[in-house]
């Protein structure tokens, strides 16, 4: 069996090179077809390259398109990258390329796009390999980038009553929420709600920037006197009247029907002693500062050494708004203070003051007291960025008072223009330590007011006019990606 299987490899060797021609053409042929079948599917597999590249540059443009719209909304951040994808894949040679799909993560602001195609074959088709399929990945996030550090001064005022305190208290959440969304990010916010004065809480009653005299309580009525006589009067309401008076820029109407009484008899008794039923009055400090009146050290952060001057009159009830949050990490701090905001106590009505809650701002950003928690300024404002958000709902409705450093509610143009001045200062002195400074005017008729707003902010894109409670929302949102940097993560 060997010696035949030897015989005929002989004779078919013999054979083949007795036609030694014919078959070196045949192996030449076979070889040229491997050699064009292996340039085409270099060719292809080029093709298919240059294409995943251009559809993984319109997958990138769709993500961060889609972290740029600012908005939570899928089908708004899908359009976004879809017209995105689309713009960047049109035209492509010999290939295609569409949006498949967008995921986002609101718990951590990651938005991914996908993109697939694929590449026409040329020298493949030959082998019934028409076109080779592809699909990339990009993923954006947008949050703050390295350390941070925000600052709300917030309107607490009478104006700011019912729906509008509402609004803020949402859109304000909303903002911290935002910027907390990545744990693993260097944030911290602090808070600065503002009225006619500011709160520097009580437990800082005793620390150097500040002298405060001790709490007291005091007997109230309890007098006695020698009555002689007993006096009969009868009163009526008189015509009915209405009458209009102005708080904090906001004119109401109230009930001013005057009482009418009729002549007192009186008719003499016994002497007898009478006593007042008396009753106990607690007074105290509830956090409240006056401005510093020494030069203009009201206008900046300078001289700490400089004390601050409390409220000199200890209060029965509180009588300022709610106290102030230093920087701080903690998302449910800020969230909690915001959302206990209030604009009154009892009969307590505030004005306006913008220059005391823009210099707390200040003071809450600074490295130095009266708050330490801030970081040193950075002349980039990079390490760390600062920032600080003013928002007010109307006019400034008060004036500085030199002599003790009170704020006092007045009318006059001049007073008015002095304080939209220290303002303004307050201002520039943040933006020349290079804090960002975000305004939001809410409802705000009142052409000065707006102004100064528009020149207290940092420039174009960061002041904000908002007419409604919608229009709030998307300014406090869209301080939150001003704040938030967009950048590709894969």
């Amino acid at each position: 069996m060997y010696s035949s299987v030897r015989s005929r490899f002989y004779f078919t060797f013999g054979n083949f090179m007795r036609c030694r021609r014919g078959g070196v053409l045949l192996l030449f042929a076979g070889a040229l077809m491997l050699l064009l079948l292996a340039v085409g599917c270099v060719i292809d597999f080029a093709r298919l390259s240059a294409a995943r590249t251009t559809a993984q540059a319109a997958a990138d443009a769709g993500a961060l398109a889609a972290a740029q719209a600012n908005s939570e909304s899928q089908a708004v951040m899908s359009k976004a990258a879809e017209d995105f994808v689309r713009a960047n894949t049109t035209g492509m040679v010999s290939a295609s390329a569409s949006f498949k799909k967008l995921t986002y993560t609101p718990a951590t602001n990651d938005i991914t796009v996908v993109v697939e195609g694929a590449a026409r074959t040329s020298i493949m088709s030959i082998v019934n390999i028409w076109s080779l399929p592809f699909s990339v990945t990009a993923s954006a996030t947008r949050n703050p980038v390295g350390s941070t550090e925000v600052v709300l001064v917030l309107d607490n005022t009478w104006s700011m009553s019912g729906s509008k305190l509402d609004a803020l208290k949402k859109s304000a959440s909303s903002l911290v929420a935002t910027l907390k969304k990545d744990p693993k990010s260097d944030v911290r916010i602090g808070l600065v709600p503002y009225a006619d004065y500011v709160n520097v809480g009580v437990g800082n009653r005793n620390r150097s920037w500040i002298s405060v005299v001790p709490d007291y309580q005091k007997t109230i009525g309890g007098a006695c006197e020698t009555v002689a006589e007993t006096c009969t009067e009868s009163c009526s309401r008189g015509p009915a009247q209405t009458c209009t008076r102005v708080v904090d820029g906001v004119t109401e109407r109230y009930d001013c029907t005057p009482k009418v009484c009729g002549q007192k008899i009186c008719t003499p008794i016994t002497p007898v002693e009478q006593c007042a039923k008396s009753s106990i009055r607690y007074f105290k400090w509830y956090g409240c500062v006056y401005s510093r009146n020494i030069g203009d050290l009201r206008l900046s952060d300078g001289q700490p050494d400089v004390p601050y001057k409390w409220k000199p009159r200890l209060d029965w009830a509180q009588v300022c708004p709610n106290p102030i949050v230093p920087l701080t990490d903690s998302l449910s701090t800020v969230t909690s203070a915001i959302n206990s905001m209030v604009v009154n106590i009892g009969g307590y009505r505030p004005e306006t003051y913008i220059p005391a809650g823009m210099i707390w701002g200040v003071n809450v950003l600074s490295p130095g007291e009266p708050f330490s928690d801030g970081k040193a300024y950075d002349p980039d404002n990079r390490k760390p960025r600062k920032a600080l958000v003013l928002m007010t709902d109307g006019t400034n409705t008060m004036r500085y008072e030199a002599s003790d450093g009170s704020h006092l509610p007045t009318t006059k143009t001049s007073d008015i223009a002095q304080t939209y001045a220290d303002m303004l200062a307050i201002c520039n002195y943040a933006k020349q330590k290079k804090i960002d400074v975000f305004t939001v005017s809410f409802a705000v008729a009142d052409e000065q007011a707006k102004a100064a707003m528009q020149n207290c902010s940092s420039g174009a894109g960061f002041a904000f006019n908002a007419d409604n409670e919608q229009a709030l929302t998307e300014a406090f949102k869209n301080i939150a990606g001003s704040l938030s940097k967009i950048r590709l993560t894969r």
